[in-house]
């Protein structure tokens, strides 16, 4: 029979292609979500046929060609359960209606060793559809009889049966007679759903076929996964790309379908958030769709918003279910592998899994080929799992006892690989404790790994668990060191504990020295400093006088110092301390001298001394560098903030900035905290207000998820009063509302910055009975300290303003003089400056006019460039008030200059209401360039400039995401450009020079 040849080219369709390549009647857009009717449907088809109408169209007219003999080869792919059986069954119900023979087989693994069994399959299932006259007359033809003596019996497949390849081209050619012959007694479609497991002599009659059917009433329909098999059945891909071939590439449900199909089976009034929740639970996928309707229904969920977290807590369920069941048909290799990998993790090497798996090479890469057709496997050259549910599936069909018997397993064959000791231990940790000195020096090597790499958390893990291998005393010891000192920084609690069974296996003076010195420090970060000062007092009298000792001595005096300011009922055995040994040089050399300088530079910080003399002391300390890790980190903080009080902000910020990266490198929320803090109160007192709230912002989100067990360092008290500083009134009064004294432990430092805090606040919103008591009691706290200079806390200033809103002027001029007196002796213009002012406006009349005016000119020379604002709008205001509207204009005119360049909106936005009352004109914003972004905005811009994800930068910097969308808001406000595309060369193009505060300065 001579058939005329099909040149049309292969036709790939998907969705979006559907409409425009397959001419649709009766079919509108409205009608593309309703599923799709037939004969023969039920109603879970029905349900998994939602969004096939357009493919089922296609179907449909080449059905309608087949009476004018026109062929045609349509292979389905689609992800598995996406409803390739589904749909076929609903065209073949339909087809069969209208006349269409249908010969069917669905492919299963057990063909793919036995050659033809998938065509023999397809020869009875035409056999079957035939009348009774036809198949008789099919069977009793001479290429049924030539097929019947060639065919292998049952059994025998292995068998060769005279020349292999010539039998099977008698084979194939008498199918082909056959299928012709069927096509003569009615239009014919041959289907074979799930190809990719049909034996590989099936698939190449199938391919030769396809390219012979031209002219015949034929329809050749194909299914198969796609992106999955293609490895193991190559035919189907190049079946599939013949010329003339159709490909119906079938898509996820669209989110309108699932919102029906939940509705109809859950209930017409389902949430649109409950029914997103399916929607990505399952994927669009109609299989995992309907099984996890089914098991929402089981389990009583409502279709609400408030139960849309049930969706995804039952879809695991429902995934691992499958998964498991899939699974457990496989063969023995694939179990052990899928274990293995299991075990081991995603992206191990495939000879270790198959070392694990008891497989050798070649059986393990036939393994990794049926599980990628399976879909359990992605492509990759190391195995993993297409899934995360494939693990907790298996996991959940181990014993545990196998389960810790397969870890352990692992751990030794991972080990004898010379793998790191990081992937051993991580397998270490999931079995039982046997003792053994490999495991413990693993161990020990992990958490150095891991604290290197920024992870504390992980290290301590891995640390107790070294300890629960009972060691030796001596290897314990350390241990428990190890452990305390990675733990002192975010958990201080158990830092404590460890120190102190640490002394109890101590023996030597200088460890048990060491040890006392990281458990004050522990004791004094949870607030326990009473413990902290007897614990030191303790060692130090172990210690005793011997010159040999001398250095940790020096360690626990300082330490002793600290502690008992901090605790406040113990302040004058600091103080003591600090006056004895007043004689004693220290070059600081070492870090015992440099804690003793920084204690004696804090003793004078507090009002014992000059701002010079403070100066001097904290550059000696800090000249031998900082210890960012252990006892002696504590000492830093205050000495770096005492150098702002003491007019050198410039000093202070490269340490800031170097603990600020080290914390980020370390994982350490703790001291990041430490140093947001410090960065916040140097670039408010440079004159920067919007990068101190973007510290202020990072450490809010820091001090948020403390605990009682875990006190916030710095505390809200401490928070509150930079935000105070930087007029974020409302921030601070939600935080002090949440946070009252009353709940404050004994602690005189956190409680005197509460009652700051407190009293400030209270003068804001115009309470001046309130603010002055809270005021008073935290000058009785601070003088008890003592703290006396009015450069660490100013309560003073604000006592005297809330005196004189009481009405009480004497009182406040006497506070007043009292603070003035105290910021000369301390000697900073920023002190002096601020007390000047405070003056001037209890005064009031010519003579407060005149103060303000020596305040004025102080704070010129002073860094403090806010405080310069502040100054100048009380001056404009005095000014006014005594009607001289000339220098009260320029005064506030100067004042919205220098607050619009420190970007304080709050004093900006007061000047601006206050200008127009004395005839004052306000002036045209100023072109915003990368010369005015703040330090914290330039390095996030930068960052993203090279490409970097908003949760890369925060990991990098150790910020929240939501600070870094707030500084890049910022940056692109500035810089006048509408995003990411625009940053580098908005940078490039500022040249802004390198900045000097970002320098480590060198004292």
């Amino acid at each position: 029979m001579a058939v005329p040849r099909n040149t049309s080219d292969h036709t790939r369709l998907s969705r979006k292609d559907l409409p425009l390549l397959t001419p649709l009647t009766n079919t509108d857009s409205a009608e593309k979500s309703c599923p799709v009717p037939h004969s023969s449907g039920t109603a879970a088809l029905q349900y998994e046929l939602l969004d096939r109408r357009e493919e089922l169209a296609v179907l449909g007219r080449l059905t309608e060609r087949l009476p004018d003999r026109v062929s045609s080869v349509v292979c389905i792919e689609g992800a598995g359960g996406i409803g390739k059986t589904s749909l076929l069954n609903a065209w073949i119900a339909g087809a069969r209606d209208r006349g269409l023979l249908v010969a069917r087989v669905c492919g299963s693994e057990s063909q793919e060793g036995r050659p033809w069994s998938a065509a023999r399959q397809l020869f009875d299932s035409l056999l079957a559809a035939l009348s009774e006259s036809d198949r008789r007359a099919l069977q009793e033809s001479a290429a049924a009889r030539t097929l019947s003596a060639l065919s292998t019996p049952p059994g025998e497949e292995g068998r060769a049966c005279g020349d292999q390849a010539e039998v099977s081209c008698q084979i194939g050619e008498s199918l082909y007679e056959l299928v012709v012959n069927a096509c003569e007694m009615g239009p014919l479609a041959l289907v074979l759903d799930d190809a990719t497991w049909a034996d590989q002599a099936s698939l190449r009659w199938m391919h030769s076929l396809a390219g012979r059917i031209d002219g015949l009433p034929l329809m050749l329909v194909t299914t198969r996964r796609c992106g999955n098999g293609q490895e193991a059945a190559p035919l189907l891909d190049e079946l599939a790309l013949q010329p003339g071939v159709i490909t119906l590439e079938l898509s996820p449900l669209s989110p309108g379908s699932v919102r029906r199909l939940v509705q109809d089976r859950m209930g017409r009034r389902a949430d649109e958030q409950f029914c997103a929740a399916c929607h990505e639970a399952c994927e669009g996928n109609p299989l995992l769709l309907n099984e996890l309707l089914r098991v929402l229904v089981k389990n009583g969920v409502r279709p609400c918003a408030a139960q849309a977290g049930r969706v995804a807590e039952l879809n695991e369920h429902v995934l691992e279910k499958t998964i498991a069941i899939r699974l457990a048909r496989q063969s023995k290799a694939v179990m052990a592998m899928s274990r293995a990998l299991a075990v081991l993790g995603d992206g191990t090497q495939l000879p270790v899994v198959a070392a694990l798996a008891g497989l050798d090479p070649f059986r393990a890469q036939e393994a990794v080929r049926e599980m990628r057709c399976m879909g359990v496997l992605t492509e990759e050259e190391h195995p993993r799992f297409t899934q995360p549910q494939i693990r907790s599936a298996l996991f959940r069909a181990m014993a545990p006892e196998k389960l810790a018997e397969e870890h352990m397993r692992a751990a030794r064959l991972l080990r004898d690989h010379g793998e790191c000791s990081e992937e051993v231990a991580r397998h270490l940790m999931l079995t039982q404790p046997t003792g053994d000195e490999w495991r413990i020096a693993v161990l020990r090597d992990a958490a150095r790994r891991a604290a290197a790499r920024g992870a504390p958390a992980i290290s301590a893990r891995y640390l107790r668990q070294a300890l629960t291998e009972s060691p030796a005393p001596q290897v314990e010891v350390c241990l428990r060191a190890e452990l305390a000192t990675i733990e002192l920084l975010d958990n201080p609690t158990a830092s404590a504990y460890h120190f102190q069974q640490e002394l109890l296996l101590r023996q030597d003076p200088c460890g048990r020295a060491a040890a006392v010195s990281g458990l004050a420090a522990a004791l004094c970060t949870t607030r326990r400093t009473h413990e902290a000062v007897t614990a030191l007092r303790q060692g130090l009298a172990e210690l005793g006088e011997s010159p040999e000792h001398g250095e940790w001595r020096l360690r626990l005096e300082a330490q002793l110092v600290l502690a008992a300011w901090q605790d406040g009922s113990s302040a004058s055995i600091g103080t003591e301390l600090v006056k004895a040994r007043s004689s004693r040089h220290v070059r600081g050399d070492t870090p015992g001298e440099r804690a003793w300088l920084a204690v004696c530079a804090l003793h004078v910080q507090a009002g014992h001394g000059t701002a010079e003399h403070a100066r001097s002391l904290a550059g000696r300390a800090l000249r031998g560098g900082m210890e960012l890790d252990g006892a002696m980190l504590w000492f830093f903080p205050p000495l770096l903030l005492g150098l702002v009080a003491a007019d050198h902000p410039e000093m202070a910020a490269g340490w800031l900035q170097r603990m600020a990266d080290h914390a980020a490198r370390r994982g350490s929320r703790r001291l990041s905290a430490l140093a947001s803090f410090g960065l916040g109160t140097v670039a408010w007192h440079s004159g920067h207000v919007q990068e101190g709230l973007g510290h202020a912002s990072d450490l809010l989100d820091v001090v948020g998820r403390e605990t009682p067990e875990r006190p916030a360092l710095p505390s809200f008290a401490v928070v509150a009063n930079l935000l105070l500083d930087l007029g974020a009134t409302d921030i601070a009064h939600d935080i002090l509302q949440a946070h009252p004294t009353d709940s404050l432990v004994s602690d005189a430092w956190a409680r005197s910055a509460y009652l700051l805090a407190h009293g400030r606040l209270r003068l804001e919103q115009g309470d001046a009975g309130a603010a002055l008591a809270s005021l008073l009691e935290c000058g009785r706290y601070q003088e008890a300290g003592p703290v006396i200079t009015p450069a660490i806390t100013r309560w003073r200033s604000y006592a005297a303003l809330a005196y004189a809103a009481t009405g009480d002027r004497a009182s406040a001029i006497d506070m007043a003089d009292r603070d003035l007196d105290l910021s000369r002796r301390w000697g900073t213009h920023k002190a002096i400056g601020i007390s000047l002012r405070t003056l001037g406006t209890v005064t009031g009349g010519k003579r407060g006019l005149e103060l303000l005016s020596q305040a004025v000119d102080m704070l010129e020379h002073s860094p403090a460039r806010v405080e310069l604002a502040y100054t100048l709008n009380e001056f404009g205001a005095a000014c006014q008030r005594l009607a001289r509207r000339d220098a009260a204009r320029s005064s506030l005119q100067r004042a919205l200059v220098v607050a619009e360049e420190c970007s304080a909106s709050c004093l900006a936005d007061r000047v601006r209401g206050a200008l127009p009352l004395v005839g004052g004109r306000l002036r045209a914003a100023k072109a915003s360039d990368a010369r005015r972004l703040t330090p914290s905005e330039r390095r996030v811009a930068e960052l993203a400039a090279q490409g970097r994800s908003n949760r890369e930068i925060s990991e990098a910097l150790f910020v929240t995401r939501r600070t870094v969308e707030i500084h890049l808001t910022s940056a692109y406000r500035k810089l006048e450009i509408s995003g990411r595309p625009e940053l580098a060369f908005a940078l490039a193009q500022s040249a802004t020079p390198a900045r000097q505060d970002r320098a480590l300065p060198v004292p």
